[in-house]
């Protein structure tokens, strides 16, 4: 039967925490049949090993085992090998390191979903994790958040979770997206366009914070770099309705004076 929803998963040397990741998504109870595709990107750990053994006790896990980084030669696993394997109606993310925490995450989604046909997204709220503390934190840039919001909104800042989302299989990825900085918020404003996105109160995910994170190992300057990128080509690429877009084109002319501010600071500092 074909899986209403495919579960996207990308990993690269995590073999410490994959065997959570791929557990939260065995114990999802639904009425539906599910997909799990899980792409590794040449990890040199017991990653793709690991993923091999589970694969092997459950035919809806779909393995992509790379045996050449694809990711450094700026080949994204979304656009190129995940989303192309997608049968599902619906997508849910999460990455190798973070994990779900209740079994009933997707049938929420894709209940809402189903029903609210003006809605593209549905997240939840989350938890971090701090590995190097073994530390839980609520992630506040979710929880404030309304329970209903537009890519208006979504300017602002990313407050949606990869590991919490769950969107519609009715998008396609423009060329420009591999050499995005980032994939995650340029995906959610692609796929949402004018569209709602819906906000559920449940705590269903937990997002691993470590030094080894692709987000959470970069330094201030550096993330404010990678934002300044990924803003100037949604801007070049005009992504954005209207109004949202002229809200973005503000936020990057205030973030490129931050950003050379900062690199001046840098440079004096470097001198003295």
């Amino acid at each position: 039967m074909k899986p209403l929803l495919s579960i996207c998963c990308t990993t690269y040397n995590h073999e410490k925490y994959i065997k959570e990741t791929l557990d939260g998504f065995l114990a999802q109870q639904t009425s539906f049949p599910i997909e799990i595709i899980v792409h590794d990107d040449a990890s040199i750990d017991k990653t793709a090993e690991i993923i091999r053994e589970y694969a092997a006790k459950d035919s809806r896990i779909v393995p992509i085992l790379q045996t050449v980084n694809q990711y450094s030669q700026n080949i994204k696993p979304w656009a190129n090998y995940v989303f192309p394997k997608v049968q599902g109606k619906y997508i849910a993310l999460c990455e190798g390191d973070d994990y779900w925490t209740d079994p009933l995450k997707l049938q929420k989604q894709v209940d809402f979903l189903e029903n609210n046909d003006d809605f593209e997204l549905c997240f939840h709220n989350s938890k971090k994790y701090f590995q190097g503390k073994g530390e839980f934190e609520i992630n506040t840039a979710s929880s404030r958040m309304p329970s209903v919001t537009t890519v208006i909104d979504l300017v602002d800042y990313c407050f949606i979770a990869t590991p919490t989302v769950v969107i519609r299989n009715n998008f396609k990825l423009p060329d420009w997206f591999d050499y995005s900085p980032v994939g995650d918020w340029p995906l959610f404003f692609i796929q949402v366009g004018d569209g709602k996105i819906k906000k559920l109160d449940d705590y269903m995910a937990v997002y691993r914070v470590h030094e080894k994170g692709m987000w959470t190992g970069k330094s201030e300057i550096e993330k404010m770099q990678t934002d300044h990128d990924t803003i100037k080509m949604l801007i070049e690429n005009r992504v954005l309705p209207e109004q949202a877009h002229k809200k973005l084109k503000k936020k990057f002319n205030k973030l490129k004076k931050k950003l050379i501010k900062e690199h001046l600071k840098e440079f004096f500092n470097l001198k003295n």
